[in-house]
């Protein structure tokens, strides 16, 4: 009996041990086997997540683009506005920048983009109800504006027409006032201030006639111009190089001579100096005064 209890102990205690062993590897297997199925399901619920918010991003994306172009669709003059369409313009393509930039959005970032597509959108509402206010306003102002322009048109007729017959009669007042030059005469002179015909000889020209009296011709200092063409239409010029106005242009004259006209005939004469410019052929000379040409005549030299 002593035997029996003394081998049956130890049997019992190995057994005892070989359960534990046993027990604490099944728990160990177990705690193993829940965690790689916790990790599976986390791995699993990670990449559903990843693949989640990437669609939302590529759907961010496209909304912001659409956003753009519905930004760019909006058509207004006023410069203002304009201005600030360009600056939500540009805060759409930043942000559009910084979505793509973007490798793994999370549900707080994509909740945020969110919230700014949703502020420009009201924005945009608002530039809407701007715009299409300015476009009723701007069509009733064209309306206006063409009956104006009707109006305007209509009285710039009548204008027009008064002005030109106040042009006609101020041109025909203009006409008859002007002065006028007659008996013209040309006589080159030698030193000794006779007349001669060679124009080696020729010391100086006088130019002598008479201005008309004219009733209607304004009083007063007048400045008369004379021009002498050689018979190669050079202009015989003054000492001094001298221009004066005529239709516009500045012209040279050869002498010139100024008078107190008091709407009565006066006998004048103009002398020009040789400088040793004439040769022989016939020469023109033509009267000018108040840009006007009042008189011509021409003359031979041998």
């Amino acid at each position: 009996m002593d035997e029996l209890n003394s081998t049956g102990a130890p049997r019992k205690k190995m057994d005892l041990i070989y359960f534990i062993v046993i027990l604490v590897l099944l728990i160990s297997n177990g705690f193993f086997a829940y965690k790689f199925y916790t990790m599976r399901k986390e791995k699993v619920y990670v990449e559903v997540e990843l693949k989640d918010t990437n669609n939302e991003k590529a759907n961010l994306e496209n909304e912001f683009n659409d956003m753009l172009a519905q930004y760019d669709a909006l058509k207004t003059d006023n410069t203002q506005i304009s201005g600030q369409l360009e600056q939500e313009k540009t805060k759409i393509k930043e942000m559009l920048e910084e979505i793509k930039g973007l490798k793994s959005a999370n549900y707080y970032q994509i909740s945020q983009y969110k919230k700014e597509l949703g502020t420009l959108r009201e924005i945009m509402r608002s530039y809407i109800v701007q715009i299409d206010s300015l476009n009723t306003r701007n069509k009733l102002l064209v309306e206006e504006n063409k009956q104006v322009k009707t109006d305007f048109q209509k009285v710039k007729s009548e204008k027009d027409n008064l002005q030109v017959k106040t042009d006609d009669l101020s041109q025909k007042v203009d006409v008859a006032s002007a002065l006028r030059a007659i008996n013209i005469s040309s006589l080159p002179v030698n030193e000794k201030g006779k007349e001669v015909t060679k124009a080696k000889k020729v010391i100086r020209i006088k130019v002598c006639f008479t201005l008309t009296e004219n009733a209607i011709a304004k009083t007063g200092n007048r400045v008369v111009y004379l021009r002498i063409a050689r018979p190669d239409k050079e202009i015989l010029p003054n000492t001094e190089g001298g221009m004066f106005d005529y239709e516009g242009n500045q012209i040279l004259y050869s002498a010139k001579r100024e008078i107190d006209y008091q709407s009565k005939d006066v006998d004048m004469c103009v002398y020009w100096a040789n400088s040793g410019d004439l040769t022989e052929g016939v020469y023109t000379i033509d009267l000018f005064s108040e840009g006007k040409q009042i008189g011509t005549a021409t003359f031979g030299l041998k």
